[in-house]
């Protein structure tokens, strides 16, 4: 059984270990969530370009205490598989070559650990690297330990550090690097930055405890054994370089230039101090791939050689940055003897002090070793400052309303106008056009456009308002006359009059602004037509109420006036002397002969209303009271409603 046993358990170790290679860094941390609760965070990055071993499902993480007591073990499950961008080099400027892939997956999970001496180790070991490293001898046979601590009995809830954006797959060699390995702090510790050892972990052992499955679980307690470096290298001179690759221990910035190309395996640990206590340390184990990058950087914008219209406005100039592959840019405007004339902006608008020839600097990338520029000189002209006005009488008996265009224009510039339909000229294309006309009232929208070389324009819109009899005319008020009387009328001031009605009356004169008018037996509209000093016409309406004498009938009692106001008084026909209570039916007749209501069985309710219930316009109606035995009155009746 036993042998049986170690078969089984040898099997698997062999199965693990064919499918664990190409595993190329990682690193672990934490963030005390409260409670004496602690969120682990484990990523692991592996090579994906030569079909190695894929992510394991569920990672191993274990928790010691200082005397390497186990206190917890779990698997906790892979996140989402992200791919590391390619030209993540530290250096946008560079393009690595497209065979490389490395992607990475993370771990989370949460431990309860209350404040212990000597506190905790959290750790994940897995194995194994790439066979060809080359600052490390027969690295496919080592694995990888990732482990941070806990403080002994933290009771003040401390966050490690942690690293903050996914390591790059590249450094360009024979490149200055331009890295930062960035890490975060949420204590506010300071933060310490160093090359470091990296360490054994899975299959060759590297465990306190002796561990060597490709997978240790549970992953193995202290003390890690580092691995030893090939010469000349060694974990503080981990990278070829010259001159050599330094981290800056406040800023984890990467200097130097890698002058030998392969890979290489670098550990960066990173400490937080408190008050000259060290806290807590994480650790990168990470392989480089150092390659001949390709220059990809070109400086370039767009030239009025490109785009004509960019010296349209003037002294205002819109720049266009058409670089490729640039990490910054820095313009210069080339106005001389000035220092202030730059900018940052990828598309940036500079006001120039005046019209001339300005050579214009774009360098992208400034101060790097594989930066690029581009001049190109700009003619800038004048500004047009253009606006357009019109001036006249904007009535439609005047009009000739005269246009202008205002403007520093160009030389060789040329113009349209549009006046719109109806207009009298439609279009023209001087600067000051001739005098317009429209054939209607109303709204009208002109536009203007200048133009000039090589291919500018301008274009402005207004609108004048046409108006028909637009004068302010006052004809008097109303007016109630009896039979043969006249009635004097009176306008308001102007420069011509001609008054007018809608039915034949007499006049003393229609052409003068104060007449006298006798209605013809009827009640009558004047109305007078002004025209003031512009040439501006307006029109008003006076009635003049016509009532008449008593119309005599058969019977003299009969009402010939009602005055339908809702005051009480005559606001009904009432022809009662006349009905004696019989039956009869009422028609009204206008002084055209035209029925406008036909009433049967008359009860005296007439308010000079027509069949439709309107109220009819004041003036004079023949009725026909018509009985069973015949017409029993016929006569005229007049309707006023104001005086």
């Amino acid at each position: 059984m036993d042998i049986k046993i170690a078969l089984i358990v040898g099997c698997l170790f062999s199965i693990m270990g064919l499918n664990a290679a190409h595993l190329v860094g990682g690193h672990i941390s934490y963030e005390c969530i409260g409670g004496n609760d602690y969120q682990v965070f484990l990523r692991v990055y592996r090579d994906c370009a030569g079909g190695g071993a894929a992510f394991d499902a569920d990672a191993n993480i274990a928790v010691y205490d200082a005397s390497n007591n186990l206190i917890q073990s779990v698997q906790v499950p892979k996140g989402a598989t992200i791919s590391v961008p390619l030209n993540s080099t530290g250096n946008p400027c560079l393009t690595p070559p497209s065979n490389l892939c490395t992607e990475y997956a993370d771990y989370t999970t949460t431990f309860s650990l209350p404040p212990i001496v000597g506190g905790y180790t959290i750790v994940h070991q897995r194995c194994c690297r790439n066979n060809s490293i080359d600052n490390v001898a027969n690295s496919g046979n080592f694995g990888n330990t990732y482990f941070v601590t806990i403080p002994s009995m933290d009771v003040t809830c401390n966050s490690s550090p942690a690293f903050n954006n996914p390591a790059p797959i590249v450094l360009c060699g024979n490149e200055p690097l331009n890295l930062t390995i960035e890490a975060i702090e949420k204590d506010g510790d300071s933060l310490h930055f160093e090359f470091c050892d990296i360490l054994e972990g899975g299959s060759s052992g590297g465990g306190g405890g002796g561990c060597f499955a490709v997978v240790p679980i549970p992953s193995c307690p202290p003390p890690y054994t580092p691995i030893g470096f090939l010469a000349p290298y060694s974990p503080s001179q981990p990278l070829p370089g010259t001159p050599p690759i330094s981290i800056n221990p406040q800023t984890g910035q990467l200097s130097g230039t890698p002058d030998q190309l392969g890979r290489f395996v670098v550990g960066i640990c990173v400490s937080e101090w408190r008050n000259g206590m060290q806290m807590s340390q994480i650790r990168l184990d990470y392989q480089f791939n150092i390659v001949n990058c390709v220059s990809n950087i070109v400086a370039d914008m767009l030239t009025p050689a490109e785009d004509s219209t960019l010296l349209c406005n003037g002294l205002n100039v819109q720049f266009q940055n058409e670089s490729s592959n640039f990490n910054h840019l820095f313009w210069d405007f080339g106005v001389p003897g000035v220092s202030t004339d730059t900018s940052n902006l990828p598309n940036p608008v500079f006001s120039f002090p005046a019209p001339g020839n300005y050579t214009v600097l774009l360098v992208v990338n400034p101060g790097w070793q594989c930066s690029d520029s581009t001049t190109f000189d700009f003619l800038v002209q004048p500004d047009v400052n253009a606006s357009m006005s019109w001036s006249g009488v904007p009535c439609f008996e005047v009009q000739g309303i005269e246009w202008e265009a205002i403007g520093n224009f160009p030389a060789n510039s040329t113009f349209d106008w549009n006046f719109g339909p109806g207009a009298s000229p439609n279009f023209s294309a001087n600067l000051v056009p001739p005098a317009v006309t429209w054939s209607s009232p109303g709204w009208k929208t002109v536009s203007f456009t200048a133009y000039w070389p090589p291919t500018c324009s301008i274009t402005f819109v207004d609108s004048v308002q046409i108006s028909a009899l637009a004068a302010t005319v006052d004809a008097g008020p109303n007016q109630t006359i009896n039979r043969f009387e006249s009635a004097d009328l009176g306008a308001s001031s102007g420069f011509s009059f001609y008054w007018y009605s809608d039915i034949p009356s007499r006049y003393s004169g229609q052409f003068q602004q104060n007449i006298r008018v006798w209605p013809q037996d009827d009640t009558t509209t004047y109305y007078v037509i002004v025209k003031d000093e512009l040439g501006c016409e307006g029109i008003d309406s006076v009635q003049i109420f016509w009532q008449p004498d008593s119309i005599i009938p058969e019977d003299p009692q009969v009402m010939n006036v009602i005055t339908p106001n809702a005051d009480g008084r005559n606001d009904f026909l009432d022809l009662s002397n006349v009905l004696d209570n019989q039956t009869a039916r009422l028609l009204v007749l206008n002084r055209w002969g035209q029925e406008v209501l036909d009433r049967v069985n008359y009860q005296n309710d007439w308010d000079g209303v027509d069949q439709g219930g309107d109220p009819l316009p004041d003036g004079t109606y023949y009725i026909l009271l018509i009985g069973s035995q015949g017409t029993l009155y016929q006569g005229g009746v007049s309707i006023i409603r104001s005086n």
